[in-house]
């Protein structure tokens, strides 16, 4: 006996139909999952170390900026793995004063020909992870910059003490 013809295709079509429904099942949860991950990633950065605490500020540590010097800036260009160009500052960092420098916010103004501010850096140096700098103590330092505008006058820039943790 011979099959009938109308049972063949029904089936073929029942099993299409399961593909599809789990298709988009399987779509609807890596969309959740992509969602809960944005979500999380997003509330991350706004809390996490992207967005450090500003260092203090006060009279003391108005007071105690002068002790801080820097000396013997060097800079070099070179372009990196991914063939953009980056800037290296590099220099020491002398502690003239009589407290220990547990962490430091410099401010680094690169300017235009015309001495107006072209890019304003915030770099820390030293920090949970580092020795401090105690007094009367001297150390280098190296800062990298990759998105220096092209108004920037090629010369060392401004580094300004803008926060300071002393111990």
């Amino acid at each position: 006996m011979s099959e009938p013809v109308g049972r063949e295709p029904l089936q073929q079509n029942e099993g299409g139909r399961q593909f599809g429904m789990a298709l988009l099942a399987g779509l609807l949860v890596v969309i959740m999952l992509a969602g809960a991950a944005y979500l999380w990633m997003r509330s991350s950065n706004a809390q996490g170390p992207n967005h450090p605490v500003p260092l203090p500020m006060g009279t003391a540590e108005l007071a105690y900026v002068p002790q801080i010097t820097f000396s013997g800036i060097e800079m070099n260009r070179a372009a990196n793995f991914l063939n953009q160009e980056v800037t290296n500052i590099a220099g020491i960092i002398s502690n003239n004063g009589s407290r220990t420098i547990q962490e430091i916010e410099v401010t680094l103004e690169f300017r235009d020909i015309s001495q107006k501010v072209v890019l304003r850096e915030i770099r820390r140096m030293y920090g949970p992870r580092e020795a401090a700098l105690a007094a009367g103590g001297k150390r280098l330092f190296q800062f990298s910059m990759e998105n220096i505008p092209s108004e920037w006058d090629r010369r060392p820039p401004a580094m300004l003490v803008t926060g300071l943790q002393l111990q």
